[in-house]
């Protein structure tokens, strides 16, 4: 297994906070980037398990309601990480707020 250091651990998190993203926000675009430069594809589909328990009335309720979110991401070998971050928070955004779609459909 890989260790993520504390220091490291800080560093990603400092970079979070100061570009308006989560962790997994940056991590996930530097997941892009490690896709993108293995395989030098431009456009890199993720998939992400998402909680499903979005609504009140479901709190009390006993059960799985994961969903997957595909999250499609467009790397560019001229574009910077800081753009591809901003790219990467707008469409997981824009993915959670269609989180009750069933992968599916």
């Amino acid at each position: 297994s890989i260790e993520v250091g504390e220091e490291l651990t800080q560093r990603l998190e400092q970079l979070a906070a100061e570009t308006g993203t989560t962790l997994f926000m940056v991590l996930l675009a530097a997941y892009t980037v490690l896709l993108h430069k293995y395989t030098g594809q431009e456009d890199i589909i993720v998939g992400t398990p998402i909680a499903g328990r979005g609504h009140t009335d479901v709190e009390h309720v006993v059960g799985m309601f994961v969903n997957t979110l595909a999250l499609r991401n467009r790397p560019r070998a001229e574009q910077t990480f800081t753009a591809l971050l901003k790219e990467v928070k707008e469409n997981a955004l824009k993915a959670y707020e269609n989180q009750d779609y069933p992968f599916e459909k």
